[in-house]
């Protein structure tokens, strides 16, 4: 091979590029706020620490995009092209970074699985602890089989991108589809592990669907790993990779760019807490009532809201200090562990006890439920 040579990035590769680096810069202003919430509010955990791992890894992607699209990932191998030459000059070079490529696509995602993982076992510690343990172990083994796979894909390894004939390999394509088709089924495991515990929670049912909503947007990454399970069966990798890898380069990254930009948006309900706070109290000032509290300046009393059954009351608010102090009366404050407790208590109805259970908030309050 010689040395690269440079081609003219086609109109779609330079709109491709533009677009990922717009989702990565998104990116990194949610992980920034998720960082500086949770700093503020009940801590940095290792949740944090591997979402901004995630955010270092998928930004090494736009990179990679650039080096191939720049090197004729766009531009169709056709022998009586001008471009066929540096093509083929340029092809061990492409084939290089897509080995690079796959290797830290499928650590990026491990970051962001366990990024979001590690969450649900600060907030749902005790009912899916073992669940979650269960779906982590799937996540890591995932990672490691899949690095091995693709790292000793050929023997030797270098078959991999060299043009000469010195070895032997595995289908590449059939590997790439197991990896997108087992990271579907991870990231559904992941989405589905919370809902149920959510839809439990005491609030009222608008509430709950805005809390499984959240964590629901990882269906967009969904919906992207199989748009790519399609695109992989176009993939020439002999007659035509540069014409046809494309948008499988372009899908990579675009998916990682989401699914960070998803797994930390739940992350940033301390800004929307303050923002909340601030209409409540214009609310209040201009006469008219608080939704979330039924509350008004004119009245002064508030409407109660209907009682809400449910296992437990969790929704985590990522407030700061401050913001925790002035509203612990809302929908309660810090990062609740789901940990139970048997109490009793007269029932205003019957004048009997009932037994209830207490839910331990890390900030020492407890928050009873019928």
């Amino acid at each position: 091979m010689g040395e690269r040579i440079n081609i003219p990035m086609v109109d779609r590769a330079r709109d491709a590029i533009i677009a990922i680096s717009f989702l990565w810069v998104v990116f990194g202003f949610v992980v920034a706020g998720r960082v500086v919430a949770r700093h503020k509010g009940i801590g940095l955990g290792l949740d944090d620490v591997l979402a901004v791992a995630a955010f270092c890894l998928t930004g090494t992607t736009i990179g990679f995009n650039a080096a191939v699209f720049s090197s004729g990932v766009g531009h169709d191998m056709i022998p009586d092209s001008p471009l066929f030459p540096t093509l083929m000059n340029n092809l061990e070079f492409m084939m290089k970074i897509t080995f690079i490529f796959t290797i830290v696509y499928v650590w990026a995602l491990f970051a962001l699985k366990m990024s979001q993982l590690w969450f649900y076992l600060r907030a749902f510690s005790v009912h899916l602890k073992v669940w979650i343990w269960i779906v982590s172990g799937i996540c890591i083994a995932w990672a490691i089989i899949f690095t091995f796979v693709l790292t000793f894909l050929c023997d030797p390894i270098e078959q991999q991108w060299t043009l000469m004939r010195i070895g032997k390999c595995m289908d590449q394509i059939l590997v790439l589809k197991c990896v997108i088709m087992t990271n579907i089924l991870t990231d559904l495991m992941i989405i589905v592990l919370p809902m149920r515990t959510v839809w439990s929670l005491q609030m009222r049912t608008t509430e709950k669907v805005a809390v499984a909503s959240c964590f629901a947007i990882g269906l967009a990454c969904v919906v992207i790993g199989l748009v790519r399970f399609g695109e992989i069966f176009v993939i020439d990798m002999v007659g035509n990779f540069t014409g046809t890898s494309f948008t499988t380069f372009m899908l990579c990254s675009i998916e990682l760019m989401l699914a960070g930009i998803c797994i930390n948006i739940p992350m940033l309900r301390p800004f929307y807490t303050r923002w909340r706070k601030k209409y409540k109290s214009s609310a209040g000032n201009s006469g008219y009532a608080d939704p979330s509290t039924g509350q008004g300046a004119r009245s002064g009393k508030a409407t109660p809201l209907p009682s809400v059954k449910g296992n437990y009351n969790a929704w985590i608010e990522l407030e700061d200090d401050k913001d925790r102090d002035s509203d612990s009366n809302n929908d309660g404050c810090s990062e609740r562990k789901l940990t139970t407790s048997t109490a009793a208590r007269p029932d205003p109805e019957v004048g009997s006890p009932t037994e209830t259970s207490a839910i331990h908030v890390s900030t020492k309050w407890t928050i009873t439920r019928d």
